[in-house]
């Protein structure tokens, strides 16, 4: 348990702050009678002081706390029958957080301005109809006896819907806990205006109808899976549009449903329609099929038909059943086992993981197993299994939304997910979807626990059993601060709505011990990395739909304003994005496990130094370092777990190592393999590292080494005028991790006074929405794969570093005929805050000592990226250096706009494209540089079409190096690239 660390000069501060204001409330005090009458008009007198005193005014502690909302004294009386005085103040006072710590130096504050003969009269505070010690929650407790009314009653009976079968245990992680969560408003039927829009403005490239989400998915909720939660989602969670379905009763394409044996009765299931109307209920409109199990396993076997490659989230639904089956699922990895309990979760789609398919059916290699288990008495459901999350088919007047179900607000997934209307979804009669949609979010936790948890109109309702241990609302706020201010984090829950206990009898308070555990968490992270003395806004008891109408603990985070240009600094920052996802996963761990009397441990960050070489025959040696975290001392690795993908197939299950390194033998000549790395410890898994291809080839011509340095995530630049300010993508859209999800399109309003007039008008910031809904990649750090490919098929072998590895001695370069240096969209970047370290640097001082000695060895070198130019550092030494290493000089940034480069050799008319589109498969490349040869033993070898800029270099001397002012990963087609590394190839080893 922690306490905030108070020092001898905040108890100073404190006490010359409120002295003034102290003496005169205690005089007051004790010169006043005490009966009724005179304690009213104490208590009128004592405000008027109060006036002026807002609630960060008491405030004790390290945190940057604002809170403009003014205390207020709502009774005031000394007790004669036990002496001790008593001070009843309003929420303003109890929305900051208190510790252990921070009591004794309020108390002390208060009895240093007390007259000699008053120093030793008790003292009683209250805030929120609580004693202040109260408000210190249980985690933070020492001395304070815990509040056992607050922690998880033992009759829930914790337990989990879906467990994955890892090779390993979670003891001290989430392993049993299940969560509900959502990420902020969506897509919506508006009848007023008979449309479908957002629920919020576009605003700095961005919209909070989107925006969490960019925490939610790729952060949040694997957190919290890698660490054994399930976890479930108001709003669809995978942004694949396609989707397939394998059902009893009716399948898409050419998808084929096998039946178990031995069936026995058909329940009510779900049932495929291309559109559903009004209130339907779609599993409530086909069938479930029960089957017996036997003295064998009994399997229900579901073969999709896929219309194109990729990776979709695999979703299974059944009725209730008698107890845990296992879904197997064959994916191009291999196959992935899950022990789902059908005795809970029944009637709506349940999930169990994402995975990558190819195009087609394929029996063999696409298809998931329902498999009873062996013993008899015992009878299961086998309803329809989904691969993927669709286009929304709710429809609203007459049209669909004609976005992917993923941008859809809760009220459309929950229909489509077998909510009941009248329950959850559908409040208002049809009337106002806006409302139902922010309403339906709480009562589908309701019914996914059921009677006596039930959503507000029948708490008896039996749902679906699940019992869920927290509720979590993410959501960003409005408002505009001046002198660059940050708006900061407000925490919401309610306790106050009809009673103040929860059905089985939880004090309601634990949903501010959970708002307490999570805000403090970010706060403190976020001071931690960025040194941005991020703001605490405080945790506001209200009684918002979403804080109140779920039936377990829960929070409504904000985490910053979008509308305020400082907080949009960091929400567009993909580090930012994982750093806050990182410290809520935390804050939902420590209120869980003390909820429940367990130790806790975080799982580990990823591991880095990554690097792979060739040993004897087909093998292959991977090594890498454990990373350890700065802000957690119990995130340590204990083992780590190995996967490994086949050409362009998924991952396989993994292997599970004790060491950092592993040799992986029986690799085949001419495949492409790739390797990541995840740490494991008792918490969890860690996300994965970077990815390393290794390929051999047959009859070799040489082995080449690929160095990764394209390890770059960044938010688009940011410029600031005193009288223009905002994102200009133009200059630097940033990268994403991963995928981009959230940008709207380019900002276009850029006046500081321009005012909000509507959401079509927001003022600064007005952004376009040419991009919204547009899925496009960033830097999924898996780019030696296609450099390998092209290396593979001109008939060379190839093995994968980081460059931190090269750095770092890990590696022998001179064991490789060719070095390939992969800088993709590398570049130098400081964080948003007050720190000033640089991070993705090319040119570090490691890096070119490495690559001296290896051209001064006759090691040619092989660089691309869009940055290599622009990053040269313009200090002459430096400027020379780099120059008789590479060969090469910058000219110009952002040289051309649609990608096309054409061969100037004599011997080649080589033309191609770099992509600059927003798609999928590639990234774009914004602003490639323009490069020329240093001296007289370099020659541009490729030209940009557009303009005729210098786009490549070729330099020999006592070595050879060849450099692209763009990425080679971003040429279009195979076919291209196989050309292009064969050009660059034959000018460096042929």
């Amino acid at each position: 348990m922690k306490n905030l660390n108070l020092t001898k000069s905040h108890v100073l501060k404190v006490s010359k702050k409120m002295v003034k204001f102290l003496f005169f409330l205690f005089f007051l005090l004790f010169s006043t009678s005490v009966s009724a009458q005179q304690n009213e008009s104490l208590k009128e007198q004592v405000n008027n002081v109060l006036t002026q005193k807002s609630s960060s005014a008491f405030y004790v502690g390290n945190e940057n706390y604002i809170n403009g909302k003014r205390v207020a004294l709502d009774t005031a009386y000394f007790s004669p029958d036990n002496d001790t005085l008593y001070l009843y103040f309003n929420k303003a006072l109890a929305e900051m957080p208190f510790r252990e710590s921070s009591l004794p130096v309020v108390q002390d504050s208060i009895r240093a301005v007390l007259p000699d003969s008053l120093q030793n009269i008790p003292l009683k505070i209250w805030a929120n109809q609580l004693a202040l010690e109260e408000l210190v929650p249980n985690y933070y407790r020492n001395e304070i006896s815990v509040d056992k009314n607050r922690l998880t009653p033992e009759v829930r009976h914790r337990k989990n819907v879906v467990k994955k079968l890892r090779p390993y245990s979670i003891s001290e992680g989430l392993d049993g806990a299940n969560i509900a969560l959502w990420n902020s408003h969506g897509w919506y039927y508006e009848p007023a205006r008979d449309r479908w829009e957002w629920q919020r403005a576009r605003l700095f490239t961005n919209l909070e109808d989107i925006s969490p989400s960019s925490f939610v998915i790729p952060f949040i909720i694997p957190m919290l899976e890698n660490a054994g939660a399930n976890v479930f989602n108001a709003r669809e969670r995978d942004w694949q549009i396609n989707e397939v379905l394998v059902d009893n009763d009716q399948s898409t394409g050419k998808s084929k449903f096998k039946k178990p044996r031995k069936r026995n009765d058909e329940d009510k299931g779900f049932v495929y329609s291309e559109f559903i109307q009004g209130t339907t209920n779609p599993f409530q409109e086909g069938t479930a099929i029960r089957f017996e199990s036997r003295n064998k396993p009994n399997v229900a076997t579901y073969i999709p038909d896929f219309p194109e490659a990729g990776e979709y989230a695999v979703y299974v639904s059944y009725a209730k059943g008698d107890g845990p089956v296992t879904y197997r699922v064959t994916h191009s990895g291999g196959l992935t086992d899950f022990r789902v309990d059908q005795r809970m979760g029944y009637g709506t789609w349940i999930y169990l993981d994402k995975f990558y398919f190819n195009a087609g059916k394929d029996k063999k290699a696409a298809k998931v197993e329902l498999i009873a288990p062996e013993g008899e008495g015992k009878t299961f459901s086998a309803d329809a299994v989904r691969f993927g999350g669709g286009m929304g088919n709710i429809v609203r007047n007459g049209r669909a939304g004609g976005l992917a179900r993923y941008f859809e607000g809760a009220r459309y997934n929950l229909q489509y997910s077998g909510a009941p209307d009248t329950l959850v979804w559908n409040l208002h009669n049809g009337e106002d979807d806006y409302k139902d949609d922010y309403m339906s979010r709480g009562e589908w936790v309701n019914w996914l626990m059921g009677a006596p948890f039930g959503p507000t109109k029948n708490r008896m309702a039996p749902g679906l059993e699940i019992p869920i241990d927290l509720a979590f609302a993410f959501h960003t706020d409005a408002g505009i601060l001046p002198d660059n201010k940050i708006v900061g984090t407000l925490g919401i829950y309610s306790t106050d709505r009809d009673t103040s206990v929860f059905p089985d009898g939880q004090s309601k308070y634990a949903s501010r011990d959970l708002t307490d555990l999570i805000q403090t968490q970010i706060v403190s992270d976020i001071n931690a990395v960025y040194k941005s003395n991020w703001t605490r806004r405080g945790m506001w008891n209200s009684q918002y739909s979403e804080a109140y109408r779920p039936q377990v603990p829960t929070m409504l985070l904000e985490l910053l304003s979008h509308q305020n240009l400082e907080d949009a600094k960091y929400v567009l920052n993909p580090k930012f994005r994982f750093d806050v996802s990182r410290a809520i996963y935390k804050g939902m761990l420590r209120f869980i496990t003390s909820q429940n009397g367990q130790d806790y441990i975080v799982q580990p960050l990823p591991v880095d130094h990554v690097n792979a070489r060739f040993t004897n025959g087909n093998a292959v040696k991977l090594a890498w370092k454990p990373v350890m975290d700065e802000l957690e001392p119990t995130a340590v690795p204990e083992k780590y777990m190995v996967y490994k993908r086949i050409g362009d197939n998924g991952f396989d299950n993994g292997t599970l190592v004790t060491e950092p390194e592993i040799t992986l033998t029986d690799l085949e000549p001419g495949k492409v393999y790739g390797f990541r790395v995840t740490a494991v410890n008792a918490g969890g898994e860690s996300f994965p590292s970077e990815t390393v291809a290794v390929g051999r080839a047959e009859n070799s011509k040489g082995q080449v080494l690929i160095v990764n340095g394209f390890d770059r995530t960044d938010g688009p630049a940011i410029f600031e005028t005193d009288s223009l300010a905002g994102v200009w993508r133009f200059l630097d859209h940033g990268v994403a991790y991963g995928y981009d999800v959230s940008t709207t399109g380019d900002q276009y309003d850029f006046e500081r006074e321009s005012a909000w007039l509507d959401d079509d008008s927001p003022g600064l910031g007005a952004s376009y929405a040419d991009l919204e809904t547009t899925i496009f990649r960033g830097n999924t750090f898996d780019f030696s794969l296609v450099h390998g490919k092209s290396l593979l098929a001109n008939g060379y072998s190839f093995v994968t570093s980081s460059d931190e590895a090269v750095e770092n001695d890990l590696v022998v370069l001179k064991d490789y005929q060719l070095v390939d240096l992969l800088y993709g969209e590398e570049k130098q970047t400081l964080l948003p805050g007050k720190d000033s370290v640089p991070y993705f640097e090319i040119y570090t001082e490691k890096m070119l000592n490495a690559l001296s000695e290896y051209a001064e060895n006759g090691g040619n070198i092989f660089m691309s990226g869009a940055y290599v130019g622009t990053e040269i550092p313009k200090e002459k030494l430096q400027k020379e250096r780099i120059g008789n290493l590479l060969g090469f000089k910058w000219r110009t940034d952002h040289a051309v706009k649609n990608g096309q480069f054409y061969s100037v050799n004599s011997n080649s008319n080589f033309t191609g494209t770099f992509n600059t589109d927003y798609v999928l498969e590639q990234y774009p490349v914004e602003a490639p540089d323009g490069i020329e040869a240093f001296d007289e033993n370099g020659k541009t070898i490729f030209r940009y079409a557009e303009n005729g800029i210098s786009a490549g270099v070729y330099y020999e001397s006592k070595h050879k190096s060849l450099v692209l002012g763009f990425p080679f990963e971003s040429v279009k087609g195979q076919n291209e690239r196989d050309a292009l590394m064969r050009e660059i190839l034959r000018m460096l080893n042929e």
